[in-house]
This record gives structure tokens, sequence and C-alpha cells, in this order.
């Protein structure tokens, strides 16, 4: 993530600014504006980062092994540790988000498509499989 200025906010001003933000968040209901919203704030690679953050949570959830995520979304296993530690100490938003989406088709899918990534991952490392494009 980038960095934030050395110049800080007052804390009321950072709060407002904030709660704003969030109410945005929370008022776009649309798909595609949520992606046209978060292609204007986010560069592709702060994209990237916060969709592997969701998937690595997805995983954990899941129960896969801390090494085959790391190499199934080729991500360090310093990172995974880092989000199983906010995944038990301030899971609580994940939790929601999961309940929220939980029988969405795409949802669905996006998790089987990781599963079978990581399954693929494991065998691989292991010598079992030749590497192939997903």
């Amino acid at each position: 993530m980038p960095h934030i200025s050395k110049r800080r906010l007052g804390k009321k001003a950072e709060k407002e600014l904030i709660r704003n933000f969030e109410l945005v968040l929370a008022k776009i209901s649309k798909e595609t504006e949520m992606q046209d919203f978060l292609g204007s704030l986010l560069t592709p690679t702060e994209r990237i980062m916060l969709a592997k953050r969701l998937a690595i949570v997805v995983l954990l959830k899941e129960d896969v092994p801390q090494t085959s995520i790391s190499n199934a979304l080729n991500v360090t296993q310093a990172t995974v540790s880092r989000m199983q530690l906010f995944l038990e100490a301030r899971g609580e938003g994940y939790n929601i988000a999961f309940k929220k989406l939980a029988n969405e088709e795409a949802v669905v899918e996006f998790k089987k498509y990781l599963l079978k990534i990581a399954t693929y991952s494991i065998r691989a490392a292991g010598g079992y499989v030749k590497p192939q494009i997903m």
C-alpha cells in the first residue's frame, strides 16, 4: 500500500474522511459501478494486492495449508501468516462479507477456482504433475 503523508490530519478530520469513504462504498450497489470506482481509485497493483488478500483469507477459511496458499498465489509465507493473524484478530469483517456472499454463484465459483489452484500447487510441489497454465 502507498505510504500516508507525514503531514497528518487531525483525528476528527481523519475520522470524517474515513466515514465518508465507507459511506461511498456502502452506497455503490452495482458491480459495474464498483469496478469503475475501484478502477479510478486504485492502481492495478493495489487491486491485485487486495484481491490476493481476499483469496488468502478464503483459502485459510477452507483450511488450505499456508505453504500451499503462498505457492498458489505467488505471495510470501509472511504475507499468508500476516493474513492469518488479521483473520484471527479482527476477522469479523471477513465473516460478514462471507455470510452476505455465501450463496452468490460467482463467489462459489471463485472458491472452487482458488481450491483448484491450491490443490494443483500442492501436487506440483510434490512433483506429481507437469506444470501447466490454468
